[in-house]
């Protein structure tokens, strides 16, 4: 069996040939492309400590304020939800 990928949604598609149309997003048999067989996956992040060594300081410090701010965001939520909580909205809480 082959498998075929939407050019557009990434959908995989396994059998003899393309299907008519992609069942997600809908796109013709035309965007479809046959996968090559290869040796092994091959993926798109490396989950390996250290491999961002070298990268500009601005970058990091980038990376660090967006962290901060989701982190201190998680609490902002979590308040807002206690005291819709008790001003009587427990589907919100």
């Amino acid at each position: 069996m082959k498998k075929f990928v939407c050019t557009i949604c990434g959908y995989v598609h396994e059998g003899d040939s393309a299907p008519e149309f992609c069942p997600v997003c809908k796109a013709p048999a035309e965007k479809f492309k046959e996968m090559e067989a290869s040796g092994g996956l091959e993926w798109a992040d490396e989950h390996r400590v250290g491999v961002a060594k070298g990268v500009d300081e601005e970058v990091v410090a980038g990376l660090r304020s967006n962290f901060e701010g989701e982190c201190t965001e998680v609490g902002m939520y979590l308040a807002m939800a206690r005291v819709a909580e008790r001003e009587g909205y427990p589907e919100i809480g």
